[in-house]
């Protein structure tokens, strides 16, 4: 099986699951219970807070743990109900599915699937309270001016926030130099557990979940002290695995040249991050690729893996260009499992529909 959807979920990391399954009591307390194997669980929880802080330059203290990133971006958005809110229109769900439409400006993105900062800058009033725009776009990998937006709005009454999910690991982030209030980030997209996520937040916040006291009143709900432990551990994992990754990915797009399949890249090849790249195939829709490639032992996608299994057409790819395009558009994600011959078997399948007529 050669697996090309690492923007989907990436692959779990065997040797942070044994270190988990081996020393399993340290795991084994709630982080909450006063006695030995609570206070060993605590130790691992705030250790592993401390590391995830540092990977994006702020104090622990700062760090929310969360059940992923949809929680997190929801958590932000129920800060600013009633709210004047500028978005993208091609975010993730967790936000356009969140986000009272009403009182909500959806900036456009262009054909390499970047948004405008004179338009952002034309779209502000005095009665904007917050902005979010994704770092790198999940289906493009198309990386937004979340720096440059963070200048700009550093010395307005507007709170930033940035879903950071796909540029962590891939991109150096550093919240100070972003100038963000809020940012969003997910384990299991770098090999950590599904099921945990964080919320950096420089502002007060009212907890979105509601129960016990854990995350200093921010956030109840028992601590998923293996999800911060496998995050932690994974993050310094990634910055190593970055230069591998973008080989593979500039040798995928080195032996599409040289094919003879019909296709074009969606999105901007200088301005996109190290491990998405998607690609129109005018002869062949979506949902028969996908399956062509299953059958072939190819994992890849045709939008957010969200979107619950569905053939739906990217709503990223039909803002970027038109309906028609998203169904004839699949994405391929890399991470740090994938090889050169894992590419020249995928270039050699897709060069079989050719022969097949």
């Amino acid at each position: 099986m050669i697996y090309f959807d690492y923007a989907a979920t990436a692959i779990k990391r065997e040797e942070i699951l044994k270190y988990i399954w081996e020393n399993k009591e340290e795991f084994d307390g709630n982080p909450d219970s006063l006695h030995a194997k609570g206070r060993a669980s605590k130790k691992i929880l705030e250790e592993s807070r401390e590391k995830i802080a540092q990977s994006i330059g702020t104090d622990p203290k700062n760090v929310i743990f969360t059940s992923g990133a949809s929680e997190s971006n929801n958590t932000v958005l129920s800060q600013f109900k009633n709210s004047k809110i500028i978005t993208s229109a091609i975010e993730h769900d967790s936000i356009l599915k969140a986000i009272d439409k009403e009182n909500s400006i959806f900036l456009a993105a262009n054909e390499y699937g970047i948004i405008s900062l004179e338009d952002l800058k034309n779209k502000i009033t005095e009665d904007t309270k917050l902005v979010s725009i994704m770092y790198v776009n999940n289906e493009s990998g198309a990386i937004q001016p979340v720096k440059e937006i963070g200048e700009f709005l550093k010395d307005k009454d507007i709170c930033f926030h940035v879903d950071a999910v796909q540029a962590y690991g891939h991109l150096d982030i550093d919240v100070n130099e972003i100038g963000c209030d809020f940012l969003s980030l997910s384990g299991h997209k770098i090999g950590g557990l599904n099921g945990f996520g964080i919320l950096y937040s420089r502002k007060n916040i009212n907890p979105f979940i509601k129960g016990g006291e854990q995350e200093k009143n921010r956030r109840a709900g028992t601590s998923f002290v293996a999800g911060a432990y496998a995050m932690a551990e994974s993050f310094p994992k990634t910055i190593k695995e970055r230069e591998k990754i973008r080989e593979v990915k500039t040798y995928f797009i080195e032996k599409l040249e040289k094919s003879k399949i019909n296709y074009q890249i969606n999105g901007s090849m200088e301005n996109s991050s190290d491990h998405i790249l998607n690609i129109y195939f005018k002869d062949y829709k979506s949902d028969f690729l996908l399956t062509y490639l299953d059958m072939q032992g190819i994992c890849a996608s045709a939008g957010s893996a969200c979107r619950a299994g569905s053939f739906l057409p990217s709503h990223v790819i039909t803002n970027m260009y038109d309906e028609d395009r998203a169904r004839h558009s699949i994405r391929f994600s890399f991470g740090y499992t994938n090889t050169k011959e894992e590419v020249d078997k995928a270039i050699e399948v897709l060069e079989g529909l050719n022969n097949e007529g």
